[in-house]
């Protein structure tokens, strides 16, 4: 039941594209997994960050077989030439150590829940298909079903039907601060970048454990649509002074 954010340290003179990050993972998925991204759901998502030849690529996998398979090819080509879209010397494979690393076990996304105010911080652009159409407003019903919809398809547990019903239909916004921003897609679309307090009024204890580990399910899950081309790249951040 282990999940993963696996971090490739990248020396190089542009930062990472996402359809030569996604080809670059697919190649890798195709010796170990053939077919695995035309499975419905994806039990990956994939980012990229840094800056000034110091970039960084990342790829998040859900599924605990899917890791131990992956994981030998990452650590492998340490030192070696990757093309991400642009040719890059691939420094350090990382699974800690770094703030978009980490690896965990889904039991442990359930404890230590906090109050009804889930704080998530959208790093890379957020949004969702819908009615046809890219839409970039992190609407608490589209945030928790996406979550939701991806924890339940690979973790062991299904939310009891009034807790999904809290998680979809009562959790609101507490407080907001982001933007637009483009995102480079197949097709033209934008998405939300910024910081969400979402509030679930009446929380019960079962109901804030499903709202917590949903939050931090993100972290490796990402939100909403386009995850396998870095987008939708989110977590909690702690609540300080002035955050609502």
């Amino acid at each position: 039941m282990v999940l993963a954010a696996v971090v490739l340290l990248l020396e190089g003179e542009a930062p990472p594209e996402p359809l030569g990050l996604r080809g670059f993972f697919y190649r890798l998925l195709r010796e170990v997994a053939p077919g695995v991204h035309d499975q419905g759901e994806n039990p990956f998502a994939l980012g990229f960050g840094g800056k000034e030849g110091a970039y960084w690529a990342r790829i998040s996998l859900l599924v605990e077989e899917l890791y131990a398979r992956l994981s030998p090819l990452l650590f492998a080509l340490e030192g070696q030439e990757v093309r991400l879209g642009s040719p890059f010397r691939l420094k350090a494979v990382l699974q800690e150590g770094h703030p978009w690393a980490g690896i965990t076990t889904y039991p442990r996304l359930f404890r230590n829940p906090g109050g009804p105010d889930l704080p998530l911080r959208f790093h890379a652009p957020t949004f969702f298909r819908r009615k046809g159409v890219h839409y970039p407003v992190p609407e608490p019903r589209l945030v928790m079903e996406s979550l939701l919809r991806r924890l339940e398809a690979f973790g062991p547990l299904k939310a009891p039907e009034g807790v999904r019903e809290a998680l979809l239909e009562r959790t609101t916004v507490r407080w907001l601060e982001g933007r637009t921003l483009k995102a480079e897609t197949e097709v033209d679309a934008a998405g939300f970048v910024g910081r969400v307090v979402y509030h679930l009024p009446r929380a019960t204890e079962e109901e804030r454990l499903w709202l917590w580990a949903l939050g931090r399910f993100a972290f490796f899950a990402g939100v909403g649509a386009k995850t396998a081309l870095g987008y939708g790249r989110a977590k909690v951040f702690p609540l300080g002074e002035g955050d609502g």
